[in-house]
């Protein structure tokens, strides 16, 4: 990096907020401008949840299903935001680089292949894993996450390490009002907005009334409310709406989505980095981690994975009164050569029974897969996208029949989103990907070790076609239902009347 930080296009935004959209000269000025960020007065980020299932195997009882809360912020705070990430990143790497440990914090960072390549991905990270294993042999492979990561980061410690890149005792006000402003940070639950606002409300389709988007979700303003607006209905000053804002009064956790948070999770357990490669370089071996996700290649077997949990443990508490490891997803799963090849044995916890899974991919000491879990999500994707077309297909053409829809329909056009093919598959610009361009890419960096990955979805088509079917007969049973409905209605009318 070069320390000439400077917003370009693709860095604004133009989801819906409480702000005003910037044009780009003005968010440039905005960042730039260390007293306009020092006395900047920052919007209530919006809060939404992700939710999924895991995956369950046949032999397991159904996890319970997860939930992020994700919260976002207005278009010139997340500039801002931005800006400053960038600030200190350059100075983080280069911290790293002075400790030694460049290649151990992998996630959020531009990590170069070198020779002019482009930059590394999961792919690459998990190739290197698995290459370690491979070089060691009788080894084994320790898996750690930290518990709650995001919610359980000290306060002081972010800081204290925040002023330590900057080489500075106090942080300098616009970067106090950034450290701030995403520690005791104020959110606003994004439904609740929108309906304070009147964006969603009681709608009725097919005679069912539930709560829905009362406009389209493209004809939301980009700009929610005006300034007058929102001191009334979100903050509270119009007696009639209650503030619906709320603060992190804690002194621990930062939000998820915002575009700093990612840094603070990296640089917050530096130390941590340091003493765990330590560890693993003296006993010949290797450390990653990927956010909360925390990796160990090491000689040797079960009583060498129990020493390295039992160290990350201690090391862990080091860095935080409310950071621990979270048992229940240690993982330990440990290999053999023998006669040349190399086989696994589970070791420590379920989820090694099938091999060690690291970054969406499964090792068995011979070949690489993608993770079941990360093909179960896809078909999930699949359905929920299958019944949505689907029931928009038949809303569009309420006339056709069973075969003339199931006939029709573009399937082609629907697995493009998933599945399309680009020439371009080998691109460093992930976000052109395709999940088909995902598995060419990975079968091609993992070489002869990744020629099972492109079999694991060869039924895809099948799949796709079968959801995409039930979804347009599931839609057709629906029409025909309310159709019924309405002639039953009649005539109870007519009956009534005559």
């Amino acid at each position: 990096m070069t320390g000439d930080f400077e917003l370009s296009s693709k860095d604004l935004k133009h989801y819906p907020h409480f702000d005003a959209p910037l044009p780009l000269h003005e968010a440039r000025r905005l960042v730039s401008n260390k007293k306009r960020v020092s006395e900047n007065k920052f919007y209530p980020l919006l809060l939404y949840y992700e939710e999924w299932q895991p995956y369950r195997t046949a032999d397991i009882v159904k996890p319970e299903r997860k939930v992020r809360p994700i919260r976002y912020g207005a278009r010139r705070d997340s500039y801002i935001f931005k800006h400053y990430r960038e600030i200190l990143s350059e100075k983080y790497e280069n911290k790293l680089g002075d400790l030694g440990i460049s290649d151990c914090p992998i996630a959020y960072r531009r990590i170069s292949k070198g020779g002019g390549a482009g930059g590394k991905c999961n792919i690459d990270f998990a190739k290197e894993a698995f290459d370690e294993i491979d070089r060691i042999g009788n080894c084994v492979a320790v898996a750690l996450d930290i518990e709650g990561y995001f919610e359980s980061l000290d306060h002081y410690k972010i800081k204290d390490i925040w002023s330590e890149l900057l080489g500075v005792d106090w942080l300098p006000s616009d970067h106090y009002a950034v450290f701030k402003n995403i520690t005791k940070y104020h959110y606003v639950d994004q439904r609740e907005v929108y309906r304070r606002l009147g964006y969603l409300g009681e709608v009725e389709r097919g005679g069912v009334k539930f709560e829905g988007f009362t406009v389209e979700r493209s004809e939301i303003p980009k700009q929610l409310c005006s300034p007058r607006v929102f001191r009334d209905k979100i903050c509270g000053e119009d007696p009639d709406f209650p503030n619906i804002i709320q603060k992190n009064d804690s002194d621990f956790g930062i939000p998820q989505g915002v575009p700093i948070s990612d840094l603070i999770a990296n640089f917050y357990l530096m130390y941590f980095d340091v003493a765990m490669n330590d560890f693993a370089v003296e006993k010949g071996g290797m450390y990653m981690r990927y956010s909360d996700d925390i990796l160990v290649i090491l000689p040797g077997g079960c009583d060498m994975a129990e020493k390295a949990i039992g160290f990350a443990e201690s090391e862990i508490s080091k860095s935080g009164s409310k950071l621990v490891i979270k048992s229940q997803k240690t993982c330990a799963v440990g290999f053999t050569r023998v006669n040349g090849d190399l086989g696994f044995h589970d070791l420590i916890g379920d989820q090694g029974k099938n091999g060690f899974e690291y970054l969406g991919f499964r090792y068995d000491g011979r070949k690489v897969y993608i993770k079941d879990a990360t093909m179960s999500r896809l078909y999930r994707k699949v359905s929920i996208a299958a019944k949505r077309e689907g029931g928009k297909y038949i809303a569009k053409n309420p006339d056709f029949n069973e075969n003339d829809a199931i006939d029709s329909f573009n399937y082609s056009l629907f697995a493009q989103r998933f599945f399309r093919v680009k020439k371009e598959y080998l691109s460093d610009d992930y976000r052109s990907w395709t999940f088909y361009s995902y598995l060419k890419r990975a079968a091609y960096t993992f070489g002869a070790k990744g020629d099972r990955i492109p079999r694991q979805a060869k039924n895809f088509n099948l799949i796709m076609k079968k959801r995409i079917k039930n979804a347009i007969m599931g839609g057709l049973n629906a029409e025909r239902g309310r159709s019924e409905g309405v002639i039953l209605l009649f005539t109870c009318l007519v009956f009534y009347v005559i």
